[in-house]
Parts: C-alpha cells; sequence; structure tokens
C-alpha cells in the first residue's frame, strides 16, 4: 500500500484514493458548539410574534443563533468557516447537530440536517412607526447571502441542498406517531439551490464567493397567506456522508453559509436601503510571522517582526456608493489611551455586488506605522481596534468595530486558535514537525498541541513528541524526545493540553543554526493523529512530513497552521497560569467487563501528600459523560459500551493525569 499523508478535519465519511499523500476533510466533531451547550442548556424565546424589520449579519458571534430572532440552534455561529464573506460573522449549517456532533441517522444516504427557523413575525402590519396594515404595494422582500463550502475542505455533494422555506399561521398537516395523530406546521419550499461545486468555481460563475437572493412576497398569493401574524422562514438543508468508513477519517460536511438576512417592507429587486458598510472580515494581527510570540523574542529583533501593511476586508452593502471614513487605535492592556492611531480619512466606497471589497490602499492595506513599545514585561495584550463611521441606520452597526488582541506570552503559534480542519499521518508510521524560529537564544521547555476528537478514540495511540535542530530548511537530527504520549481531550473547546519537559532544552546557535527548530510527533502505528488544523492562517512552508526517510514540505494545496506551539522562556510569566504535564494513568481491567475500573494514582503523586482529587470521564468525542471524586474503584456500568477517556486533577497541586479505557 503506499504510504500516505492525511489532513484530517474533525469527522465525515469522506472518500480517499489510496495513492494520495495528502489530504484535508471537514470536522465531524465541533467543540466550540460542544463547550456551550455545557454552558447554556436553553435559550429564553421572546413572547409574541417581533415586528419588522427582521435583520441579522451574525457579526456577533455567540455561537448558537441569537434567541431574539431565530427558535432554534442547530447552526452554528462563527467568523472562522467563510471564505471572502460580505460581513464578519456568518451562520453556518452542516451535518453536526446542536450538540456538535455528528446526526445520528448521518450515513451514505440523504438525511435531514440542520434548521434555522425565524420566530414568528407581524407581517400582517406596521406597528414600530406608523400603525397600519401591510399590503402588497409595500414591497416585502426577504434577501441573504448563502456560499457552499467555504473554507472547509469538500463542497456539499450534488445530492445536498440549501432551502428556504415559508410557514402560514395555523396552517398545519397531521402525521402519526408513538403517541398517535398529531398537528405539525406546514412548511412551503419557496428556494432551493444543489452542491457539487467548488467553493472556488462558485466565486467564478457568479463574480463573488457569496451570491445574493432577493425573494419577494409580493404576489396575490402571498399576501393570502403570509401576511398574518405569525409568518415564518426557515433554512434547512439535506446532507449526505459517503465513502470510507474508517473511523480515523470521519468528519463532518455540507458546509453552506448563510450572511445578512433582512425582510422588510419597501424594498425592491436593487435595493438602495440597506446603508450598510461593513467590516467583511476578522481584525489581522500586525506580526509578519506569527499570530502570537515571546515578548523578548520580538523585542530583540522588532523591526523585522512587524509586518509592512495590513490587509483588510470591507464592503459596501448598499446598491449605491457610500462615503465614510476607516481608521485604527492601538491600546496597550487595559490602559484606554492609544499608544498609536491611524487616519485612513473618508472616502467614497462602491457597492459589493459590482466591486466586491474595498480596493483603495489607505484602507484595504493600510500602513503599519509603528512598533509595539519594547519593554521587560513577560506578557502583554496590545488590542488592534479598527473602526468605520457608524451607518446611520443602527440596526446595520455591529460589523462597524472589529478588535484583534496580539497576545506576547510564552508561547509562538502561527494559528489563530480555532480548529477548522485536522491533520495526521495514516497508513504508515512516520513524523510530522513545525519549524520556528528565535531570534535570540532561549529554552524549550515543552509544547502545546490542541487534538481533535476521533469517532470511537481511533486515534488513541502512543506517540514521542520530538524536537529536531535544521539542515537547509529541513528537520534533520532528533535533539529531544517526550515519548510514550497519548492525545489527551478536554471538553472546553479549542484547549490546547500542555507536555512539559522535565529538562528544560536549550536553543542556541550550537546545536540549532539559525536559531531554527522544529516540533512534533513520530508514531509507529499507520491510524491518522488528527491534531488540530487551522485552514484560516497558513503556514504551509513551514510544515513537513517523513514517511520514507525524507522529508518532504507539505503540499500548497493544504494552507492551514497546524495547532502544535512551542512553550518558550520562563516557565511561568507574570498572569499566565502554568499548564502541567499530564501524567498517565494504569487502568485495570481494559476492556472493562464487569462495570467496574480499579484506576491507581501515578507513583509521583504517592510520594508528596494527595490533596483534593477528582475524575472526570470523556467520550470519544470529548464530551463529559461522568465526575466524581477519587476513589481506586470506580463504577462506569451505567456508561454504553465504547472508548473513553478518564482524568484526575488534583485540586490542591494543578496535577492532571489521564487513561483510556474500553467498555464492551
Amino acid at each position: 500500500m503506499i504510504k500516505n499523508i492525511i489532513a484530517t478535519v474533525i469527522l465525515v465519511l469522506v472518500g480517499v484514493a489510496a495513492s494520495a499523500q495528502e489530504m484535508l476533510t471537514s470536522p465531524l466533531f465541533n467543540p466550540v458548539i460542544s463547550r456551550q451547550t455545557q454552558l447554556k442548556s436553553a435559550h429564553s424565546v421572546p413572547t409574541g410574534a417581533i415586528t419588522l424589520p427582521f435583520y441579522d449579519d451574525f457579526s456577533v458571534n455567540t455561537v448558537y443563533p441569537s434567541p431574539a430572532k431565530w427558535i432554534d440552534r442547530f447552526a452554528f455561529v462563527n467568523t472562522d468557516f467563510a471564505k471572502y464573506p460580505p460581513s464578519v460573522g456568518v451562520v453556518t449549517l452542516d451535518a453536526l447537530d446542536d450538540k456538535g456532533t455528528l446526526y445520528p441517522g448521518a450515513g451514505q444516504f440523504q438525511f435531514q440536517a440542520d434548521y434555522l427557523t425565524s420566530l414568528p413575525l407581524r407581517l400582517d402590519s406596521i406597528i414600530s412607526t406608523e400603525k397600519r396594515a401591510l399590503s402588497r404595494g409595500d414591497s416585502i422582500y426577504l434577501s441573504f447571502y448563502y456560499q457552499p463550502q467555504g473554507r472547509t475542505i469538500s463542497p456539499p455533494s450534488g445530492s445536498d441542498s440549501l432551502i428556504l422555506e415559508f410557514h402560514s399561521p395555523g396552517d398545519s398537516i397531521e402525521e402519526s406517531t408513538s403517541s398517535g395523530v398529531v398537528k405539525v406546521p406546514r412548511w412551503t419550499e419557496r428556494w432551493s439551490t444543489n452542491g457539487g461545486v467548488q467553493v472556488d468555481t462558485f466565486a467564478r460563475i457568479n463574480n463573488n464567493y457569496f451570491k445574493r437572493v432577493m425573494i419577494p412576497i409580493t404576489r396575490v398569493i402571498d399576501s393570502t397567506l403570509y401576511y398574518k401574524n405569525g409568518f415564518q422562514f426557515r433554512f434547512r438543508n439535506l446532507a449526505k456522508l459517503s465513502g470510507n468508513s474508517q473511523p480515523d477519517w470521519r468528519s463532518n460536511g455540507s458546509h453552506w453559509n448563510i450572511d445578512v438576512v433582512y425582510l422588510n417592507y419597501g424594498r425592491q429587486l436593487l435595493d438602495t436601503v440597506m446603508e450598510d458598510v461593513a467590516f467583511a472580515d476578522i481584525a489581522p494581527t500586525m506580526l509578519k510571522n506569527y499570530e502570537s510570540m515571546p515578548y523578548r523574542q520580538y523585542a530583540k529583533n522588532f523591526d523585522n517582526e512587524m509586518k509592512d501593511t495590513l490587509s483588510m476586508s470591507i464592503a459596501n452593502l448598499d446598491n449605491k456608493n457610500r462615503n465614510r471614513t476607516y481608521r485604527y487605535n492601538i491600546t496597550k492592556n487595559s490602559n484606554p489611551l492609544p499608544i498609536a492611531d491611524y487616519d485612513g480619512e473618508p472616502y467614497t466606497i462602491a457597492p459589493y455586488a459590482t466591486d466586491g471589497y474595498v480596493t483603495y490602499g489607505p484602507w484595504a492595506k493600510p500602513p503599519v506605522n509603528v512598533f509595539f513599545p519594547v519593554s521587560d514585561e513577560e506578557k502583554i495584550v496590545f488590542h488592534i481596534t479598527h473602526m468605520l463611521s457608524a451607518d446611520p441606520n443602527p440596526l446595520y452597526r455591529s460589523n462597524d468595530t472589529i478588535r484583534f488582541d496580539q497576545l506576547f506570552s510564552n508561547y509562538y503559534a502561527y494559528d489563530n486558535g480555532t480548529s477548522e480542519a485536522g491533520i495526521g499521518i495514516n497508513g504508515s508510521p512516520g513524523s510530522y514537525a513545525v519549524q520556528f524560529k528565535l531570534n535570540e537564544k532561549d529554552t524549550l521547555r515543552g509544547m502545546m498541541i490542541y487534538f481533535n476528537p476521533v469517532v470511537g478514540g481511533a486515534n488513541q495511540k502512543f506517540i514521542d513528541l520530538q524536537v529536531w535542530n535544521d539542515a537547509n530548511g529541513k528537520p534533520n537530527q532528533v535533539i529531544k524526545t517526550l515519548g510514550g504520549v497519548t492525545p489527551v481531550y478536554t471538553s472546553i473547546a479549542n484547549e490546547f493540553n500542555s507536555y512539559w519537559f522535565d529538562t528544560p532544552l536549550v536553543i542556541d546557535q550550537a546545536t540549532f543554526p539559525g536559531l531554527r527548530f522544529y516540533i512534533g510527533w513520530t508514531q509507529a502505528d499507520v491510524e491518522n493523529l488528527n491534531v488540530g488544523f487551522d485552514r484560516y492562517k497558513d503556514s504551509q512552508t513551514k510544515r513537513f512530513y517523513n514517511v520514507n526517510g525524507t522529508w518532504i514540505m507539505s503540499d500548497p494545496a493544504n494552507y492551514g497552521s497546524l495547532m502544535m506551539r512551542p512553550i518558550i522562556g520562563p516557565a511561568n510569566p507574570v498572569g499566565i497560569i502554568k499548564p502541567v504535564a499530564v501524567e498517565h494513568l494504569a487502568i485495570q481491567p481494559n476492556p472493562v467487563t464487569d462495570g467496574n475500573l480499579i484506576v491507581r494514582l501515578p507513583q509521583s503523586w504517592l510520594e508528596s501528600p494527595r490533596g483534593k482529587v477528582e475524575f472526570t470521564i470523556l467520550s470519544a468525542t470529548g464530551s463529559q459523560v461522568m465526575t466524581g471524586g477519587y476513589t481506586e474503584l470506580v463504577n462506569v456500568s451505567s456508561l454504553s459500551p465504547g472508548f473513553y477517556i478518564l482524568v484526575l486533577n488534583n485540586s490542591t497541586n494543578g496535577l492532571k493525569a489521564s487513561g483510556k479505557f474500553i467498555i464492551r
């Protein structure tokens, strides 16, 4: 079998050619939604129907759709999955439910996936300004932007669909259930589109990465059916997962991104009343090479660590030219006084529908004409706030300001902290590494890694974490090894686990020419490890894999950043809680057959006062399924057969330990 390098996004069934060397797939598990489910099990819904206008650009990143506008929470509000959206933030429909896991009925046959349903609306009358009944002459339109795939790995399949439906108040049908015949709302399809198109192809066809849809609600039958108190509309998607059934390849799919949903009267096909000038993407870092780095490494070479210009995405969502101003400022820590300020001056912006994002240099490529002040501090946050002059209508103002928090701490990071995918070696033993470069001699104390959950715990294999030096821009000799590590999941979204070296490693010119070093792993098993992969920030030229004795640079098609971070310098900068090493537990019997586990504390814990120890049991997808105080005998008879991870937390000294087990 040809050896494969597979980069996989968290869990959907994706067909993979046996000859592929490197490949990305889409997430089957969303830890952000999973965490939000634990924090907030239900949301309140306003009483009574809401009034026009209805508007949501999803620029407030709430994970779930706003309960002030939407009834359900299956779709995912985010700033990372869309590619070149019209406004910062979108809502994504995919094959994951409201808990962030794959729908139970997901498989190779088409199934109903997400819903995004509006609250009941007053489409019978206007009551906010003048009080009168609505009529066909009021020209009611519903508009939205949509995009298939976005930044994920593959588009929805040709049999997948995104559908828009309307519901007339009181209109219902009878359905038979186990408890008898019940009445359910009748929904009528008003618009739909099919998948099967790559996002870049979609953009070429439509001259834009998002397509705007205008739905008139102006027909005679519309006024009869929908001009009532309680009208609703909803989006839903039909999905189909197909391909290889190996657990370590499974991922999510059928991604549809929706943005700027707007329902109001007094509109027309070529709308000129939506005076919204918006930031269309998240604020960027000012650093040239990293998203974050140690401050003293920055200070040693600050003039070469800063970008010359930023790349800003700004859109005029109106169909008329609009004049606005743009500026940014920088503040330090909690001090509100700016240490730097940039004024892009007024500019008249052409419509996004015809001209796309702003290309005017002082706005699209504002200069970085300042350096972060150099000091002896270990931990600093600079807040870079970008501002457009406020839109006249308060309805559109939430996307007029964005901010990037530039953190300087004790680690390097290429990634922005969000995993849209995963990467790993599949089908062969091998190694994977990512390159970093210091500006002066320093100490490497360990590394942080985010592991994507995998169905059935297929990537729970022992690996060696390693450090290499450099030879001609590729990994060379193994300088340090931390052996016998297994992936550890937490129930917190995108939380990194820290692995500390017993003896810190000095990165100097003698051992590491050019102060370049590589961190990564070596695995003896063939399963895909599935380390978190950020598809937003690209560092492809810094990633390398080795399955046959030769280091190969990652394929340029697989843009993104590995979510592995070296821990550099002081072990515990001011204000930073030092992560602890995760020790391995001995759990018996394994597999569990009688419902009881024997969990023995690590030897190092027995050499000091035990303190207060609690256990947490996580499922294969990272969900917390059981907690309690530690005893050597733990009864797990209430858990279903499957793969689990038990984590011990010593609240007295902060120590952690974990082990895996299987219930049959």
